[in-house]
């Protein structure tokens, strides 16, 4: 099959396509036949290798690649699971990567079925992003009914799905997003949207007189307690400075900013860690074949070839707010209304 394959850590020029065996079907794995895949900000720390604390935490991977989207080719024995030669899937391969690739073997708990109206690119844009803006959601402080929740980064990956959920969980949300994404933010059901290329955060909100019950950082910024209302909760999927070295000191600054006495306020910050849940990625395909949750696609792409200089053009961009929606590639230069079956 042919794989996109990591000789090291870094940029464009530790990646190339080429020829490699099939992965091992373990007894408790599915083996995928791929067909697409999605980028997502994970994949920017494997290939670079950056912070440090990526390599001793996870590792260099061969072949990289987490989100994708396609069809049973096998099931080990051990699976037990109802998965069929031929079933419709998606799943993540999470930090074990290797969906850069024409297949895949995957643990049969990473993978739910496909829904018949969500395409293929649109189900591999749904599991990293997807789970970690439902799971956001769901930390700290629940969202209630008439909630004031404010969405940093509302134009990426995370941040498209966040404002669609926070909604609706029947959240009034605030989006943040440079001028060129403020009419698709509001498209996506914000009530109201800052462009930080016009204004400051704190700025709108102080002409609005708006606090906030919860926030969710897909960005990385400091200083966000001084909007919250009490009892807030502010969830930070991204770091302040995501290729710092210094993680504990990124953690410890979002954890007391802006007081070394946070634990005396009522409003918290929440350090968040995305985990695999197949019944959150039913859950959100479910609400996508409803009709009722929109994948941002936004740069689409067809052939593995097209993998590299993806990956590594994220890597420019990724943890920065400067991708609008979610990069997929279709690997079999079709889309799903015309794809042949095996």
């Amino acid at each position: 099959m042919k794989a996109v394959c990591q000789a090291g850590y870094g940029g464009a020029a530790q990646l190339s396509v080429q020829e490699v065996p099939l992965p091992k079907l373990e007894v408790s794995s599915v083996l995928v036949r791929i067909v697409a895949v999605s980028v997502n900000a994970g994949d920017h720390h494997m290939l670079t290798g950056r912070p440090f604390l990526i390599r001793v935490a996870v590792g260099r991977q061969a072949i990289p690649g987490m989100d994708f989207s396609g069809v049973v080719h096998a099931v080990g024995s051990g699976v037990e699971c109802n998965f069929s030669e031929g079933d419709e899937v998606f799943g993540t391969a999470d930090t074990k990567c290797g969906a850069f690739a024409e297949y895949i073997s995957v643990p049969a708990t990473n993978l739910v079925r496909k829904p018949e109206k969500v395409t293929w690119e649109e189900a591999a844009a749904l599991p990293t992003a997807g789970m970690t803006a439902l799971q956001s959601l769901r930390t700290g402080r629940p969202v209630e009914t008439g909630g004031r929740v404010l969405i940093n980064g509302a134009s990426s990956g995370v941040g498209t799905f966040a404002v669609q959920l926070a909604k609706l969980m029947g959240a009034n949300v605030t989006g943040v997003c440079s001028t060129a994404n403020v009419a698709m933010v509001r498209s996506l059901g914000a009530d109201a949207v800052v462009d930080y290329k016009k204004e400051s955060v704190e700025q709108a909100a102080a002409a609005a007189g708006e606090r906030y019950d919860k926030i969710i950082d897909a960005v990385g910024r400091l200083g966000w307690h001084r909007l919250l209302k009490p009892k807030g909760s502010h969830v930070a999927v991204a770091l302040p400075n995501p290729e710092s070295e210094c993680v504990p000191c990124s953690l410890c600054a979002i954890a007391c900013s802006p007081w070394c006495c946070c634990c005396l306020s009522s409003s918290k910050s929440h350090m968040f860690m995305q985990e695999v849940r197949a019944a959150d990625m039913d859950e959100l395909a479910k609400m996508v074949a409803d009709g009722q949750l929109r994948p941002v696609l936004g740069l689409r792409l067809v052939g593995i070839s097209e993998v590299p200089d993806a990956l590594a053009g994220h890597s420019e961009t990724l943890g920065q707010g400067h991708r609008t929606g979610k990069t997929v590639v279709s690997l079999r230069g079709v889309h799903s209304e015309s794809m042949e079956r095996e």
